[in-house]
């Protein structure tokens, strides 16, 4: 079951991907479209799914692979919802709402202990570093919210803080529920077996 569905997360993301880079054909950029925090953590979690098809993959690979991708779908949910960020509907609808719904449910289904969540937060600011550096080079931001040519700065750092409150909550959460549950399948099995 939690080998199907992580080979599940892997076709989405592949074919999502594929779709994608299909339906723009002269439009596609590479280098606009891999700095895309969405993109990224989509082909990281494909990785990870397909790794965890044939091997055991580390707790907290996984783990950072969970947050990734809540931090996708809720972001899309309270910040870019309704926006036009030029992705077509299919690929939009895989890589913002199915695919994170499915590995919540995959570690859910299969918890691990983890430890240091907070690691898991270097990804996030390099990726907000790298964003704000490049985009006044090359004239373009992935995401409204992080592009300071409107609004401004201030209104871009507001944005980047609510972002980091909800992804510092989320590394905590997904850490904490993973490693209850693991605790309470873990108790459950050495129980079973003492009987």
């Amino acid at each position: 079951m939690i080998k199907l569905l992580r080979m599940a997360v892997f076709l989405l993301v592949l074919s999502a991907e594929v779709y994608l880079i299909v339906a723009l054909g002269d439009r596609f950029n590479p280098a606009n479209h891999f700095s895309y925090f969405t993109v990224l953590s989509n082909v990281f979690v494909g990785v990870v799914a397909l790794l965890g098809v044939f091997s055991p993959v580390s707790a907290q690979i996984r783990g950072a692979a969970v947050l990734y991708m809540t931090t996708t779908g809720i972001v899309y949910a309270l910040l870019l919802r309704g926006v036009d960020v030029q992705t077509p509907a299919y690929a939009n609808w895989v890589l913002h709402v199915v695919v994170p719904i499915l590995v919540v449910v995959e570690w859910l289904l299969a918890p691990e202990r983890t430890t240091r969540a907070w690691i898991w937060l270097a990804f996030p600011l390099a990726y907000l570093t790298y964003t704000l550096v490049r985009g006044p080079i090359v004239d373009w931001y992935p995401y409204p919210f992080l592009d300071p040519r409107q609004h401004g700065y201030g209104e871009v750092l507001l944005s980047c803080v609510f972002v980091a409150v909800i992804i510092a909550a989320l590394a905590y959460a997904v850490s904490w529920i993973g490693t209850k549950l693991a605790q309470r399948s873990s108790a459950v099995l050495s129980h079973n077996q003492g009987q």
